[in-house]
């Protein structure tokens, strides 16, 4: 008898399917990977398992009985855990209540919180995962990586018998996802279900038993991991083959002009004397560890706070920015790492999320031309294969891919000269993956100048011309595209310099 069961499980959001008769099974101790395109349904059937959502139609079955959750806890207390890609966390508290959020905290005799027995039950919880945090730090100075690990492991400590992980390495790089997958192995072999979702297609071959893949809202395959490849699950997923990338996009770049110049800037404790170069139709790639500086060396030229000393120039002239709109004034655009909280008002409509990158050249004394912002969104959202193309639906409806790519149409329909992109392909799938690149590389064909962030090495192998590699704030190494290697990048990034 399989621990979870889904028996042809429809759901529906304003007439719009969003799945159509899915049936899928979980034995415990199973790893089972759930793949597919942003858009075909996996976050509403992780929804369902996890009780924010209830199916139309259909039947779940939780060890052997029919069941529903009403609700987050329910399914928790059930004994399902859900790390979702998008993390709920409170910032201005403590890793540690953070950690046991939702759960009674200790307390003294006379009813106030033991802080120091709170404390080092966070600090058991976190080294019981191999977690060297202080559990006494504020949620807000961890890096990306460090707070989806506190999210592994408050779900771990509840013991769950289904643990279900959406992207879970999205923020992670590799020591810290090898780490992830020793916990994983673990958890298993005590009987412990995964259902794992992701769309790094070679976790999935590495982790899994299964492969399940949705497509538009329905379960198209579904085959043991030993039959799976990657061009098989590709195929699946998009309905079609999708043209794989070559190693090195464009090995040489469109012309020496400098665009771009940096000369031993600094702000510490985050980054010291970075010297960089960007020239006309180069893509520089920027690689290193979480918290090694690369996100914040971005932050500093687009203005968010400015560098203690060094000096930058774009296009020939001074460049130091005291607020992002003087960056976007010299037509410099920045995607941010956090798409949902730096980037987006997910509450605003498609429309708006891409045109308020070009308000200014469709406005008159401050009054926007409605025609002409509709005819811009319009194409914009063509261009960028925007899905589904309706403007007025609200951003934070679409899919992770389709909002990183109303994020790209509004900072790329400004024309931008140098253009800053921070893992500008986290958490979306193999097509749309493939559409970024290709955006990618025709911005350098067309002679802007590209500094690239990713913690995906290969894909900084195979956009970049040259790559920086970061180590505690500093540059480490330099590669040109033909010396490059992932083994050469992670060794200068975890200090090791290269021979």
């Amino acid at each position: 008898m399989p621990l979870l069961a889904l028996q042809s499980i429809s759901k529906a959001f304003g007439g719009t399917p969003a799945l159509r008769e899915v049936s899928l099974s979980i034995e415990a101790g199973e790893a089972l990977g759930l793949i597919g395109e942003n858009g075909a349904g996996k976050s509403t059937l992780i929804k369902i398992l996890s009780g924010v959502h209830q199916p139309d139609v259909g039947d779940l079955l939780w060890n052997g009985a029919a069941t529903k959750f009403f609700g987050p806890i329910a399914a928790l207390r059930a004994g399902i855990a859900t790390i979702h890609q998008e993390l709920a966390y409170f910032e201005n508290l403590t890793v540690a209540e953070n950690l046991m959020l939702g759960e009674r905290w200790p307390r003294h005799w006379w009813g106030g919180t033991n802080w120091t027995a709170l404390n080092t039950e966070a600090q058991r919880r976190l080294e019981a995962c191999d977690l060297k945090l202080d559990p006494r730090a504020m949620f807000y100075t961890l890096g990306p990586a460090q707070r989806q690990e506190v999210a592994i492991a408050r779900s771990l400590a509840h013991k769950a018998k289904l643990l279900i992980l959406d992207e879970p390495t999205a923020s992670l790089t590799e020591p810290e996802v090898e780490r992830l997958f020793v916990h994983l192995a673990r958890l298993r072999t005590a009987g412990v279900a995964i259902l794992y979702v992701s769309h790094r297609l070679e976790e999935i071959l590495k982790l899994t038993n299964r492969v399940v893949v949705l497509r538009d809202g329905m379960r198209v395959a579904e085959y043991p991991t030993a039959e799976a490849t990657i061009s098989r699950m590709v195929r699946d997923m998009v309905g079609r083959e999708l043209a794989s990338q070559p190693a090195h996009v464009n090995t040489k770049r469109q012309s020496g002009e400098v665009i771009f110049r940096a000369e031993n800037i600094s702000r510490e404790p985050l980054f010291r004397n970075i010297s960089l170069t960007v020239h006309r139709g180069e893509i520089v790639g920027l690689a290193g560890l979480v918290g090694a500086g690369r996100s914040e060396l971005a932050r500093a030229i687009y203005g968010l706070y400015a560098p203690d000393n060094g000096t930058m120039t774009l296009e020939n002239r001074t460049f130091a920015p005291s607020h992002p709109s003087e960056a976007r004034a010299r037509r410099v655009a920045y995607l941010p790492e956090e798409r949902k909280r730096q980037g987006l008002v997910l509450d605003h409509s498609t429309a708006s999320a891409v045109s308020m990158g070009i308000l200014k050249s469709i406005s008159t004394l401050g009054v926007v031309a409605s025609s002409t912002e509709h005819r811009r969104v319009q194409e914009a959202v063509g261009r960028f294969g925007i899905k589904p193309p309706q403007p007025d639906r609200p951003v934070g409806n679409l899919s992770g891919g389709n909002q990183q790519k109303a994020l790209l149409a509004r900072w790329l329909e400004t024309d931008p000269q140098l253009v800053i992109l921070d893992e500008p392909t986290r958490g979306v799938d193999v097509g749309a993956k493939a559409e970024i690149h290709r955006l990618i590389v025709e911005l350098a064909a067309r002679g802007r100048g590209v500094i690239l962030i990713s913690s995906d090495l290969p894909e900084i192998l195979a956009l970049s011309h040259r790559i920086l590699v970061l180590h505690s704030g500093s540059i480490a190494a330099e590669f040109s595209v033909t010396d490059a290697t992932q083994e050469k990048i992670l060794l200068a990034a975890s200090g090791f310099a290269p021979a």
